[in-house]
């Protein structure tokens, strides 16, 4: 009996950490220091007539409600913003450049509602720690703010293929990284 106990006290850790590098592997973290490329799309397609491309971001947290010890000193770390290779597709029979600038764009303003949702965090924690506020509902908020804000720069920018319109998105976008630059992970 105690062989199998100590064999899964061994063995459960392992498998575990496994899963999750193997899924970590499968996810693009945002930095600064490192752009979209085409073979992040695991996906490749040819003469979509629809749109040139999807990319599947996301953004979890692992910071827990309870801050019985106050919030942790790398919680920048534990709130992460990623793309996921395996969902995401590119047409490779279009301009590539253009459609990696529209996704690298969609990928960076993902960065600023995840940076704002780290400062409303910080700014919160007594309150997250007292039950008042719930991460849940600040994960929300920064959400459906992505969600609407990307609608707004697909339509103006007619999903990164007017230039012009691009050009101004990515400067706007840059500026807001920059403001909220505190609350990146890097």
């Amino acid at each position: 009996m105690r062989k199998i106990i100590l064999v899964l006290i061994l063995i459960v850790p392992a498998v575990s950490f496994a899963q999750s590098s193997n899924a970590d592997s499968n996810y693009i973290f945002w930095s600064k220091d490192r752009r979209l490329q085409e073979n992040d799309f695991k996906i490749k397609v040819h003469n979509n007539s629809n749109t040139s491309s999807f990319a599947q971001f996301g953004f979890d947290y692992k910071v827990g409600s309870s801050f019985a010890f106050g919030l942790p000193k790398d919680y920048k770390k534990k709130i992460r913003n990623y793309l996921i290779k395996s969902a995401s597709w590119i047409d490779t029979s279009r301009d590539v450049s253009v459609t990696i600038r529209y996704q690298q764009a969609l990928f960076d303003m993902e960065e600023i509602y995840v940076r704002k949702f780290r400062k409303t965090v910080f700014e919160n924690r007594k309150k997250i720690a007292w039950g008042k506020l719930k991460i849940d509902e600040i994960n929300a908020q920064a959400m459906t703010g992505f969600s609407n804000r990307r609608v707004q720069y697909d339509t103006e920018t007619n999903f990164g293929t007017i230039a012009s319109k691009q050009k101004e998105w990515e400067d706007k976008i840059s500026g807001e990284l920059d403001e909220f630059k505190e609350f990146s992970a890097d």
